[in-house]
């Protein structure tokens, strides 16, 4: 039977001087772990990478553990807290605003002013030599029968992390035309396309979940309609309601429309 193979966040990060062991966080019972590290580890060395493997857990449930250990009575913790949130993009901007104003660590406090730009999508987009497109993702149109505002902020997160390794600068949230073409025009090379997602209505026939991204792509910034593509992707044996197994799909499925830019853009003159 095909599953979708759950994301392992492997890697050796050395933050502010400490080495710390490959993140990971996956599953209901990893995040529930990781939460509980976070809490109650007694050593330091254990909640950050608690902190560091909740912020590549993808889940906003872990939005709430972060934000309390801003106040960590170590900074290392707190600075792992605030990078967390900022990789997560699920929400937490208020609780950083919040404890930057009484962090006393500069150190702490620049990884707080970086979650929080992170976090609301602002901040100055930073272009590289190897940098092709750039891309303004406009608000998720949510017909997946959820409330709220998740869906539209894990697309875009999905999105965003996607996007470095495939040569794409993502555009601040808050961006106006006229910041986006002074930014482009120091960059005559880079593409500009204006992305708008959909979601529809989650499909559990048969036994299956299907799960159907569309985007409609436009120029940047005047926004004149280009085309439209999908990314459809099944899960055989789901349940209905099974939220995790959603999430993931979805994530995979803003993942790939950002991977299929390339061929996109190709075919544009």
């Amino acid at each position: 039977m095909h599953r979708v193979a759950r994301r392992v966040a492997l890697g050796v990060g050395v933050l502010l001087g400490l080495w710390v062991a490959p993140a990971r966080a996956q599953g209901t019972g990893d995040v529930d772990r990781m939460v509980e590290n976070l809490r109650s580890g007694a050593d330091f060395r254990v909640r950050t990478q608690a902190a560091l493997a909740l912020g590549a857990s993808k889940t906003e449930r872990a939005v709430q553990p972060l934000c309390r250990a801003l106040a960590d009575p170590n900074t290392t913790v707190r600075a792992a807290s605030a990078a967390a949130l900022g990789k997560l993009q699920l929400g937490g901007a208020q609780c950083l605003e919040a404890r930057g104003k009484v962090e006393p660590s500069a150190t702490v406090k620049a990884a707080i002013q970086k979650a929080v730009e992170l976090v609301r999508g602002g901040g100055e987009p930073v272009f590289r030599a190897d940098s092709k497109y750039y891309v303004s993702i406009g608000t998720t149109a949510d017909k997946s029968g959820r409330s709220g505002d998740a869906v539209d902020r894990l697309v875009r997160a999905a999105m965003v992390g996607a996007s470095g390794p495939l040569g794409i600068v993502i555009a601040p949230a808050s961006e106006t035309p006229a910041d986006a073409k002074r930014r482009l025009a120091a960059h005559k090379g880079v593409k500009a396309f204006y992305f708008a997602p959909r979601v529809t209505a989650f499909d559990y026939a048969d036994g299956n979940l299907k799960v159907r991204l569309e985007i409609a792509f436009f120029t940047y910034p005047e926004k004149s309609l280009i085309g439209t593509f999908a990314v459809p992707l099944t899960q055989q044996g789901v349940s209905p309601g099974d939220t995790t197994s959603e999430n993931e799909l979805l994530q995979m499925a803003a993942e790939r429309a950002m991977e299929k830019l390339g061929n996109v853009a190709a075919r544009i003159q």
